[in-house]
């Protein structure tokens, strides 16, 4: 289970959270009971927030030799 810190806790102990966090991943800050925060890693960070690349269907080409299309099966779905 990760570790879960109070902000006091948190601003007396920064250095040793932000090892914990590059070693472990996200560590959590609380502020009465509730998480308020979570300080990951730089590499955690990066694969978070790398871009998906997107598809463009416009200039995709799709093969569609073999492909029948039945009308009477589609209708009946």
């Amino acid at each position: 289970m990760r570790k879960k810190y109070s902000i006091a806790k948190a601003q007396r102990n920064l250095p040793a959270i932000v090892h914990e966090a590059e070693r472990m991943g996200a560590v959590r800050i609380t502020r009465r009971g509730q998480v308020v925060a979570r300080p990951v890693s730089e590499n955690e960070f990066q694969r978070l927030t790398r871009r998906k690349r997107r598809i463009d269907w416009g200039t995709m080409l799709i093969d569609t030799r073999g492909f029948k299309f039945d009308r009477e099966e589609a209708n009946a779905r």
